[in-house]
């Protein structure tokens, strides 16, 4: 039992070494930096050199270098003033072998993004370089001052015959967990956040930032760089409560958050929350009534085709329209529509599609077509808000959205604004494949409106003055006045019942005041005489 424990416990201690040493790697971001007191040079114990500066012109690599050192070793060290206020620097450590002839070594550092070069001469005493001919030494210097993510080239060169040596190094960036927490630039602070959606605000909290310095916070629209949507905020040192509100329009996926301090090339922190948040991106389609176009805009860099649809009655689907499919890079405008309430957008990414349809209110309403059954036959009433042109045909329907013409009998009528067209359809077995289909041809996207269980023959007459719908108005007009009319008379009848009320004879002088309901003022004649 005793042995189990030792190797359980054994076991334990080797797998939390190796959760620590995986936490210090690079993968982790927590590569250490060394730290360092002072920088300056060294050699090798029992060699004695000293440095100087050095005007030496860089030279860049040549494809046939000599490799004069043995081991050449770069590495980034960091020097602290205080917490969180450290500078970066370089180490070169190289090896060689002292022969009588090499009285010094230079080492140089060319910064590639500024051309910014610094030059380092280690020299030896003759007599030291002699007593140690053919022995391996170290040289080292760790004051090359670089900035994050630098790209370095670094050279080592023996003096006087020349021989150089040519390494390039990448100074680690902020993504290093040691740099990010000691670097003031790389220092962005931590945000915290929470979103009232009623008000549409977003409160921000910061913390662990610098607290030397003013601090910046906005929301942006991320795309190749972070674009202000307007909301910005700047926080005072001196400010004890370190937390704002931001507003915003919606809660589109690339939403950000970001923060940096005021100090110059400092990093910011972003937090981008709302990426799930897709549905946002499809609303905001715009359309205007008088150019006929309808336009959206995208709001987030997103890869979505975009094509236009039409609805049915009772089938839960949506049927491109031919030619109308186009994939969005800004904005996408579509002229020449039919604002109807079926006539939707469909809006296609990797992750599925969604449909919007932005007349499905009734907003644009232009032209309506209904199909009225009279004694003789039906009758397809056309009504307009403006000047359209419309195309009517019978068809038979195999689905939901194919509905196949009936010969050649496609009829276009011409619609003035408010003045309705009837086109008559003789009366016979009705099916519920046969369709009468009308559609606008003034525009360039038009959806069919159809209305089935018609077997009929396509007779058109225009009437354009409108008398089959005045007769029809004037007829439910008059049986309306009959009614209220019978409806004041059997209340008067029952008033005098229940009150006792006495004829008086026809040659008597009229006498009773009549009560009339408040409805009835119109037509007094009609009880009181």
């Amino acid at each position: 039992m005793a042995v189990f424990l030792s190797i359980q416990r054994k076991l334990v201690l080797e797998i939390l070494a190796v959760v620590a040493i995986c936490m210090m790697s690079p993968v982790w971001g927590w590569e250490r930096i060394d730290r360092i007191k002072e920088c300056g040079h060294q050699c090798s114990p029992g060699l004695y050199c000293k440095s100087k500066a050095s005007l030496d012109v860089f030279q860049r690599p040549q494809s046939f270098e000599s490799q004069p050192f043995q081991s050449v070793n770069i590495s980034t060290v960091m020097k602290c003033k205080k917490e969180r206020d450290c500078l970066l620097y370089l180490n070169v450590n190289g090896t060689l072998q002292l022969d009588e002839n090499i009285r010094a070594v230079e080492i140089c550092s060319l910064t590639l993004s500024t051309l910014r070069r610094q030059c380092r001469t280690v020299r030896f005493k003759k007599t030291e370089s002699m007593k140690l001919h053919g022995q391996q030494v170290h040289v080292q210097y760790n004051c090359f001052e670089v900035g994050i993510a630098q790209q370095i080239l670094v050279m080592l060169k023996t003096i006087p015959n020349g021989n150089r040596q040519t390494m390039e190094y990448h100074v680690q960036d902020c993504n290093n967990g040691d740099i990010r927490q000691n670097i003031p630039i790389c220092i962005a602070g931590k945000l915290d956040y929470s979103v009232d959606q009623k008000e549409k605000l977003v409160s921000v909290h910061v913390s662990e930032f610098l607290d030397d310095n003013d601090y910046h916070l906005r929301l942006c629209h991320k795309w190749h760089s972070c674009e202000s949507t307007g909301a910005y905020v700047l926080i005072k040192k001196e400010d004890p409560v370190k937390k704002v509100t931001l507003p915003y329009s919606k809660l589109v996926p690339c939403l950000c958050i970001e923060g940096w301090s005021s100090i110059p090339d400092s990093s910011r922190i972003q937090l981008c929350p709302f990426k799930k948040n897709t549905e946002e991106l499809w609303s905001g389609i715009t359309y205007n009534p008088v150019s006929q176009e309808l336009v959206w805009e995208l709001a987030c860099p997103i890869e979505v085709r975009v094509s236009l649809c039409w609805t049915t009655e009772h089938i839960n689907s949506c049927t491109d329209l031919p030619n109308s499919s186009q994939i969005v890079q800004n904005k996408i405008k579509y002229v020449g529509i039919d604002s109807h309430p079926r006539l939707c957008v469909k809006f296609t990414t990797k992750s599925g599609s969604w449909i919007r349809c932005p007349f499905a209110n009734g907003y644009f309403p232009v032209w309506n077509m209904k199909v009225v059954l009279t004694p003789d036959h039906y009758q397809v009433i056309i009504t307009s808000m403006m000047d359209v042109v419309v195309s009517l045909t019978l068809c038979n329907r195999t689905a939901h959205s194919i509905c196949h013409p009936l010969g050649k009998n496609r009829v276009l009528i011409h619609v003035d604004k408010s003045n309705p067209v009837t086109a008559n359809l003789t009366r016979g077995m009705c099916q519920s494949n046969i369709c009468i289909q009308g559609r606008r041809v003034d525009v360039k996207y038009a959806i069919p409106v159809q209305t089935c269980e018609l077997q009929c023959s396509l007779i058109v007459s225009h009437s354009n003055d409108g008398g089959t719908f005045v007769w029809m108005v004037t007829l439910s007009f008059a049986i309306l006045i009959v009614v209220v009319v019978a409806a004041l008379v059997g209340h008067v009848t029952l008033t005098e019942k229940k009150y006792g009320f006495k004829r008086q004879s026809e040659s008597s002088t009229f006498k009773t005041k009549c009560r009339l309901p408040t409805s009835a003022k119109s037509v007094p004649s009609l009880l009181c005489r």
